[in-house]
């Protein structure tokens, strides 16, 4: 039997950092030592370096669906869309007791919503006397004081939002009988991560039958917890572990078949998918 494992009896400090750097040099590598330099005594985390930088409905999703699986007095380390202004200017997040390092571009609100948070300034970047290796050092070195220190501690002044900065993730749009639902992340196998959650999707289907249309692949009308229970070629749909709706085809990936892997920078987000009720 495995053994329980509880982070409270296990004393390192967890750092995580969430990207868009990819895989094709050496920035995620430069960044982990950065923060491991500053932070040695740390565990540093990798949730993903594959997002774009206008993508940041996708890094939101992949932010707040992760940060609950560390323990209280991690911090969440977020480079993702940092040049969205030609000053741009770093934000500290408490919220349920993990700490949120991110620029002030949107993201915080699209992953952690606007309630029950503090916001703090803690540095703005001068794009013509400084360079993106000082926005790594100041977090690195902010990573370490809130390893004894707490954000109210550091003397940075609050911070308010912009109101249009106040982004929410997006909804799905209901009518009687149908529901209109948007891709929030292609995972790694192309399985579909859309933005329908089990209660809601529950609370809409007030236990009628439904349908996803897959158009030359299929149609959906179960809900199938993982993919040993279906055949080579299936397409199956699933509530994963962040409660968000889940479409695969086992054996392939859904988002070439149904070609969903073209990300719409207009209109931010991947491609919209409809759940009919009957």
């Amino acid at each position: 039997m495995p053994i329980p494992f509880n982070f409270a009896d296990y004393t390192m400090r967890f750092l995580t950092l969430l990207s868009d750097f990819g895989h094709k040099d050496a920035s995620t590598a430069i960044a982990r030592s950065i923060l491991l330099r500053h932070n040695p005594d740390a565990a540093v985390l990798e949730i993903s370096a594959s997002v774009t930088g206008e993508n940041l409905i996708e890094a939101a999703y992949l932010s707040a669906s992760s940060y609950k699986e560390f323990p209280e007095g991690t911090c969440h380390i977020i480079y993702v869309g940092i040049y969205h202004s030609r000053n741009p200017s770093l934000v500290l997040c408490e919220k349920d007791g993990h700490y949120f390092l991110a620029p002030n571009n949107g993201i915080l609100p699209l992953a952690l919503g606007i309630e029950n948070i503090s916001l703090w300034q803690c540095y703005e970047w001068d794009r013509d006397d400084q360079n993106f290796r000082d926005w790594q050092e100041k977090c690195a070195e902010i990573a370490y004081i809130l390893s004894h220190k707490k954000p109210a501690d550091l003397g940075f002044p609050h911070f308010k939002l912009d109101p249009i900065k106040q982004m929410t993730m997006p909804l799905p749009v209901a009518t009687e009988h149908s529901v209109d639902c948007q891709i929030l992340h292609i995972a790694h196998n192309g399985n579909l991560i859309i933005n329908m959650r089990k209660e809601e999707f529950e609370a809409l289907r007030r236990n009628r039958g439904f349908k996803i249309d897959l158009g030359g692949i299929g149609n959906i009308g179960v809900i199938t917890p993982h993919a040993g229970m279906v055949s080579e070629g299936e397409a199956l749909c699933r509530f994963n572990r962040a409660g968000y709706m889940e479409i695969a085809v086992k054996g392939a990936s859904a988002a070439k078949l149904l070609s969903f892997n073209l990300y719409d920078t207009k209109q931010k987000y991947y491609r919209h998918l409809k759940i009919s009720f009957e």
